[in-house]
């Protein structure tokens, strides 16, 4: 439990039994814990889309317009280019022509089946007869069922005319212009979504065994940790740097990090006693960082060298703090405190 002092003049008489200026600006200090924290081991990382694509041509035919550009934003299922479809308009018209033909010679099988299968059964034709109509039916199905198909591809054709967006996100290439002639497989598009992000990086052999163990890895920004126990191991090692490749995924909620952006990984490996104290309480000065402490009933200034930040505003001290001392939160405060009892 994080314990938090307000001292004012009276406050640091009955604590102290120390005599204070009356009208000395009263500071708010916390003790320095000792807190269990996360040993690490820091990595390289790069930020990459979950969702990346490149998006090719299904079908072949002539551009007939773009209609985005690099770094704009689509939704899923919108049109990105469209391919004239002339070829495949064709296609359909005659597939549904086939089909529509197969459809009126099945009805008529159809038909000529019903009549001889009456008479058959009150034995005025033949089996044979029966057997030869019977067999021109399944043929005329046969042929219907063909053509059907032939018409769902022909349709399927002509929608690959018009090239959809797998998913929502940003285009990051354009790869082809209108006017350019296409065929099945060439690139046309690539595109990535912001929506998910994850962390690529190497865990050396030497940790691997501990790093699966804890499966916790925390993402270093500027601004902030990310912390992530969703991980993917790949079960072989890279024979020239004998390491394994490892995929962090990060939460949904996160919008810190774009692809292509380089960051430090800490991957948890053991758990250890630090010292521990709130991060709004270390005073930067150009090279010098510090804390202001209270010890015997005076304000004074310690340098001190940190370790990582924390969750929750704190920082791990390596060395200026002990546990148990108080620190003041403000070092603003605390500064002008000290100026104003030197003027004195």
């Amino acid at each position: 439990m994080k314990l938090s002092h307000r001292f004012a003049v009276m406050t640091l008489f009955v604590v102290f039994n120390h005599w204070m200026p009356l009208h000395a600006q009263e500071v708010e200090a916390e003790v320095a814990l000792l807190k269990e924290v996360s040993t690490t081991y820091m990595l390289e990382g790069l930020v990459e889309a979950e969702l990346q694509t490149t998006i090719s041509a299904r079908t072949a035919g002539v551009v007939k317009q773009v209609f985005y550009d690099v770094n704009d934003l689509v939704n899923k299922g919108e049109v990105v280019v469209l391919i004239d479809d002339k070829q495949q308009q064709a296609g359909l018209r005659q597939a549904a022509a086939a089909r529509s033909e197969a459809q009126a010679r099945l009805q008529e099988a159809q038909s000529e089946y019903d009549r001889i299968k009456e008479v058959y059964q009150q034995k005025v034709v033949s089996k044979a007869d029966f057997d030869k109509v019977n067999a021109a039916l399944q043929s005329a199905r046969a042929r219907f069922e063909s053509s059907s198909a032939a018409f769902s591809k022909a349709e399927e054709q002509l929608e690959y005319t018009r090239v959809r967006a797998p998913f929502s996100g940003i285009m990051t290439a354009r790869l082809v212009e209108q006017g350019e002639a296409v065929n099945v497989g060439s690139q046309l598009v690539t595109g990535l979504s912001l929506e998910r992000m994850r962390v690529i990086t190497q865990v050396p052999q030497s940790i691997i065994v501990e790093v699966r163990n804890h499966r916790r890895a925390i993402v270093v920004t500027n601004n902030s940790e990310i912390v992530s126990n969703d991980m993917t191991f790949f079960p072989f090692a890279d024979p020239g740097s004998h390491s394994f490749a490892l995929r962090v995924r990060l939460p949904q909620s996160e919008s810190e990090l774009f692809p292509g952006m380089h960051v430090k990984v800490a991957m948890e490996v053991g758990r250890e006693q630090k010292t521990v104290i709130p991060f709004n309480s270390v005073a930067f000065r150009g090279e010098v960082t510090g804390v202001y402490v209270l010890q015997d009933d005076k304000l004074r200034f310690r340098h001190v060298r940190l370790g990582r930040r924390l969750d929750n505003n704190e920082v791990v001290v390596v060395a200026g703090v002990v546990p148990g001392e108080l620190v003041v939160t403000d070092p603003v405060a605390a500064a002008i405190r000290i100026k104003s009892d030197a003027e004195r």
